[in-house]
């Protein structure tokens, strides 16, 4: 399964890239990744930065499963880039209902500037639960 996960925010000279390192997760591995920030400079500060994850059902986003929330302290400095690694813990949350053999989730990044200003962008992950 060669699909890889593609989140990017983009505003004015801003990006905001969340990588997921797999996903495709498996029963008892974590969803890890790194938002990378590149562009931002000392007048357009990032407040936060949340994560959350939506389980599908039917092609409609029925539930908010997982939150993860990144608060920035400080400015990003213009010509450096900013890491920021996250992991997030599965429940049984995650789990695909018993007619679904591999369940389709949503990772959601949106990101909220110091002015109140909020994007947001999302990509699908996959939980399998065959151990």
């Amino acid at each position: 399964m060669a699909k890889k996960f593609k989140s990017s925010i983009e505003v004015q000279s801003i990006k905001i890239e969340t990588v997921v390192d797999h996903p495709f997760i498996e029963h008892g591995i974590n969803l890890s990744g790194t938002i990378y920030i590149d562009g931002v400079h000392d007048d357009e500060s990032i407040e936060n930065i949340k994560l959350e994850v939506f389980k599908v059902r039917n092609e409609l986003v029925s539930e908010i499963i997982s939150k993860h929330s990144i608060e920035l302290v400080g400015s990003v400095a213009s010509k450096d880039m900013q890491m920021i690694p996250f992991e997030i813990m599965p429940d049984e949350r995650w789990i695909p209902d018993e007619a679904e053999e591999f369940s389709k989730l949503i990772l959601r990044t949106t990101v909220l500037f110091e002015q109140g200003k909020e994007f947001s962008d999302e990509d699908e992950i996959y939980f399998d639960i065959e151990e």
